[in-house]
């Protein structure tokens, strides 16, 4: 049995994303990756429950970085100066300190996919992670039968690998319209792997905090950490290898 409510969602994701890369324009991105920030940085507080945790040096992080095109870069600032404070308070521990890590870094990471490659590179990312997810899936449902990972119970070994084959064969095709032979194929090859290590963080917070979904922001997906959390881990990938 088909879940509606899931199908209606995704289709209007896919909706809003197609008009946002058709327009392209770079307020409109801006704000939309602030409300990304905003939502998910929400979500982690309940997660990884630090309700005290302020989202301004998030935010500080993100509009200087926007303006200078080094989001990455500033969110990393942040999250040492949120550090070095808690170490001079002489804090009980530095855990309120993994939320300026993830997942805020890995979204301005993917902002920064954006910021120095442009729309292509993070639509060619998105296309990389979507077909990794959805033949991981597939190949899961038909073949899978042995266990991945104790963190995620669901995942299959064959579905992992019939993902990442599928992810770096549709990556590359996509990418080699743009970029050389060997650079599409290896940046098709690792987004995949780290698409599956995003899904595995997450999941792992998840069984954690003794939650199924992150939040409920998307009917019948859960929350935004639910859709993105392969995506920013992969965004790494692109950063460093572009």
């Amino acid at each position: 049995m088909f879940d509606k409510t899931r199908i209606i969602s995704a289709f209007i994701m896919i909706i809003a994303i197609a008009i946002i890369v058709l327009i392209n324009q770079f307020i409109i991105n801006f704000i939309v990756f602030g409300a990304l920030l905003y939502f998910a940085f929400d979500e982690a507080k309940n997660l990884f429950k630090l309700e005290n945790a302020s989202i301004i040096p998030v935010f500080i992080a993100f509009i200087v970085g926007s303006l200078t095109k080094e989001a990455l870069l500033f969110g990393i600032l942040a999250f040492l100066l949120i550090v070095g404070y808690l170490v001079y308070k002489k804090a009980d521990n530095l855990k309120l300190s993994f939320i300026y890590l993830y997942p805020t870094l890995p979204i301005l990471a993917l902002w920064q996919v954006y910021l120095s490659f442009g729309m292509f590179a993070l639509c060619w990312l998105i296309l990389i992670v979507a077909s990794c997810d959805s033949m991981a899936y597939f190949v899961g449902k038909l073949i899978g039968k042995t266990p991945f990972s104790p963190t995620s119970p669901k995942k299959t070994l064959e579905g992992v690998i019939g993902g990442i084959i599928f992810g770096t064969l549709i990556g590359f095709l996509m990418g080699v319209f743009v970029y050389d032979f060997w650079l599409s194929l290896i940046c098709s090859f690792f987004a995949s792997i780290f698409a599956v290590i995003g899904d595995l963080i997450e999941s792992y917070f998840k069984r954690e905090a003794g939650v199924k979904d992150s939040g409920d922001l998307i009917p019948g997906h859960g929350g935004i950490l639910d859709r993105i959390d392969a995506i920013i881990i992969a965004s790494f990938v692109m950063v460093v290898l572009l």
